[in-house]
């Protein structure tokens, strides 16, 4: 009983691993490949805004690897132990 916990655990463990690197990877190749010109010049014009346009980001890089995690585990069955 307890080995099946921890497998279940580190199934848990690989799927949320493997769609938080391939986001990083998406975030890194896409966000900051076309919004780092303008990120870089509103660094230096508006520091405001860019701290908050840099939480916003954050926070929604989060939400999003909440949300896809959150379906894969479900879609996998591994949303309970036992």
């Amino acid at each position: 009983m307890i080995r099946d916990n921890w497998k279940h655990i580190l199934l848990r463990f690989l799927v949320e691993l493997t769609v938080y690197g391939l986001l990083l990877l998406a975030y890194f190749l896409l966000v900051l490949r076309y919004l780092g010109n303008p990120l870089s010049r509103m660094s230096q014009d508006n520091l405001w805004l860019y701290a908050i346009l840099g939480l916003g980001l954050m926070i929604a890089q989060a939400v999003l690897l909440d949300v896809i995690t959150s379906f894969m585990v479900q879609q996998l069955g591994l949303e309970r132990l036992k």
